[in-house]
């Protein structure tokens, strides 16, 4: 893609008093993608990041805690960079920067909620983007969609839609856009973009004349789920003119185009949707350890092949053999692997292939893949390769694995008390030099990062059983001639009974435990789950 070219287009669209939004994320799959136009104007690969350029061509992209460093090694070195502070939000940022400025955006590329913020501080324009700017070679269009296997199902879709039509009585007619609550719904799948198991559709239900069609990018031919139509997903801007009655829509959900398509819109106030899909069935629970299992045994046989002299890039590679190995589909984000002083860098996936693996190294892994019933998988271990580990790095490690427990074991059902918890006990280290500079966890299911529950500081999510979610602290910083970073990061549940379980098994690294640092319980703890895993292939 030529970067030129492109940044000159853009420049020719821009007014005086205006600048124009980038945007890191695929419109329909909320996910980052090479060849995304942020990607080719800053070079900046990371997940989250919005960029901005102005009529004078300056650039500026901004990025949060977790990709401080790693934007900072990315970025062209025309662009800059700034770095937003824990808990704030890109409008946040905007408005500390830009005054009066007109932002001019791509219609499909922003939701409602972002666009009714940003308009109560700027005016907003939409410009069109030429079509060879919006190569996605992520997109792979001939992807089947298939059925998955009826164990896993919660039940079928009528019974979903009934489940669904119950909890928002004072609906008559909804269109879904979120992809992970659709997938629920219809129990489909598809590996149309990779790191996804999702598919491009568009969810319509008539609950008052039980009229439910989905719109989809490519029908498949041979699924035939009782009480769904389906349609293609060109028809639905024709379909969706067409309609007189009000229809309710969860607003942050929805694109501005799409929403200006709508004659009689209206927000839905309570929307028990992500609930519902969130709160995963003992079948789908099932699903989730087995695909853990099969990253658990992937990681271990990984590890077994570590040896001196090879790269990051070709550690990568050889990680994701191994998934293959174990009949991944797909990975669930672009896989994190670091060595040294590169695992201070929270979401680092620059792969350096003059960083060598050498005796007395620290290595990070942050990994997930998908399997056939479509369901994220995700992990993080902090390795060490060698016999005698810095007393630093083990005091570091030991700390953080202090935290997990600490997580696990908790009660708290308010993530942002979970995440406070967390974050207040690892907060010791700060005259250390060492920071937890991220959320504390993330909901997981049909994508990586499924939501609710959010564990972060500004979360207003409660956690709920059989929500699926993350825990993974950290601690990243310098001290001396020691720069890294460790983190640990399993995903778990908890029952009725409030007892908290693990997807993953995978051991905690013994050589970096300096169980002096420990109390009992948090021994014990260990011990139980160091003898749980047994590398079955």
């Amino acid at each position: 893609m030529d970067r030129k070219k492109q940044l000159q287009y853009y420049l020719n669209l821009i007014k005086d008093n205006e600048i124009l939004l980038l945007k890191s994320k695929d419109a329909y799959f909320k996910n980052h993608y090479s060849h995304s136009p942020l990607n080719v104007i800053t070079n900046f690969s990371g997940s989250e990041g919005e960029a901005v350029i102005e009529k004078n061509g300056r650039i500026t992209l901004f990025v949060d805690t977790r990709y401080h460093i790693l934007s900072q090694k990315q970025a062209f070195s025309d662009v800059s960079l700034y770095k937003m502070s824990l808990g704030e939000t890109f409008l946040d940022a905007f408005k500390k920067v830009y005054k009066k400025d007109t932002i001019l955006h791509l219609p499909y590329d922003i939701n409602l909620v972002e666009y009714m913020k940003l308009s109560e501080y700027f005016d907003l324009r939409t410009y069109k983007l030429k079509k060879s700017f919006l190569k996605n070679d992520d997109y792979n269009k001939k992807a089947s969609i298939y059925l998955i296997d009826k164990k896993i199902n919660e039940s079928e879709f009528l019974y979903k839609i009934e489940k669904l039509k119950n909890s928002s009585i004072e609906v008559d007619r909804t269109i879904i856009f979120n992809l992970d609550i659709i997938a629920y719904l219809t129990n489909l799948r598809s590996f149309q973009m990779k790191h996804s198991s999702l598919f491009k559709s568009i969810l319509y239900l008539d609950y008052k004349n039980s009229n439910y069609i989905l719109f989809l990018d490519k029908i498949p031919k041979k699924i035939n789920i009782k009480g769904l139509n389906f349609q293609k997903l060109d028809e639905f801007a024709a379909f969706i003119q067409s309609q007189e009655d009000k229809i309710y829509i969860e607003y942050k959900d929805i694109a501005l185009d799409k929403f200006l398509s709508i004659k009689k819109p209206c927000e839905i106030k309570k929307n028990q949707a992500p609930l519902i899909a969130s709160i995963k069935s003992i079948g789908a629970i099932e699903a989730m350890k087995k695909a853990s299992n099969k990253l658990d045994n992937a990681i271990f046989n990984f590890k077994n092949q570590l040896k001196e002299g090879l790269s990051e890039l070709q550690l990568v590679e050889m990680f994701e053999n191994e998934l293959i190995k174990q009949k991944a589909s797909t990975t669930s984000f672009k896989t994190i692997l670091s060595i040294n002083e590169n695992t201070a860098s929270i979401h680092y996936s620059s792969y350096d292939k003059e960083k060598l693996l050498k005796p007395e190294s620290l290595l990070l892994l942050d990994c997930g893949a998908y399997y056939k019933d479509g369901f994220a998988t995700d992990i993080t271990r902090t390795f060490y390769f060698g016999v005698n580990p810095p007393i630093l790095y083990k005091k570091i490690y030991t700390s953080v694995l202090k935290a997990f427990i600490m997580g696990f074991l908790s009660k708290e059902k308010e993530a942002k008390n979970l995440d406070k918890l967390i974050r207040d006990y690892l907060s010791q280290f700060n005259k250390e030099g060492f920071y937890f500079n991220h959320g504390l966890g993330h909901g997981i299911g049909t994508s990586c990062h499924q939501s609710p529950p959010c564990l972060s500081i500004n979360s207003t999510d409660t956690i709920n059983p059989y929500q699926t979610h993350s825990i993974e602290p950290g601690l990243y910083g310098k001290k001396g001639d020691l720069e890294f970073g460790v983190r640990i990061e399993n995903c778990v549940y908890f029952d009725l009974n409030h007892k908290r379980f693990s997807l993953s098994n995978y051991p905690f690294e013994e050589i970096l435990i300096d169980y002096s640092l420990l109390n009992k319980q948090e021994k014990d703890f260990i011990q139980n789950w160091q003898g749980s895993f047994y590398g079955n292939n």
